[in-house]
């Protein structure tokens, strides 16, 4: 298997700093003068609890939601890693001590 040279990868990265130099530009002409900024609303119809709480706050402080959200996503994830391993545990697969 031959590995990548240095002067393919100095190429490649010639290649695409020149398409970018020059594709960004082409994008700035080719927008419009007068755009309004998107507006990305959470619809709250129906929802109740911690569902509506999150939409309200996503609505209001989209800062704010991001933060819980960040805090939200890794305790999520370490709960069900926890709850997958006891299941594996309960199944009888032991993946505490790997023999290679």
């Amino acid at each position: 298997m031959v590995k990548n040279s240095p002067v393919k990868n100095i190429k490649t990265g010639a290649i695409v700093l020149l398409s970018s130099l020059v594709l960004f530009p082409v994008n700035l002409l080719a927008s419009e003068e007068k755009t309004q900024p998107l507006s990305f609303i959470a619809n709250t119809e129906g929802l109740s609890g911690f569902m509506l709480w999150y939409a309200t706050l996503y609505n209001t402080n989209k800062l704010y939601c991001a933060l819980v959200t960040i805090i939200i996503l890794p305790v999520i994830g370490l709960i069900l890693a926890k709850i997958a391993d006891i299941i594996i545990g309960k199944i009888g697969l032991d993946l505490r001590s790997r023999s290679h």
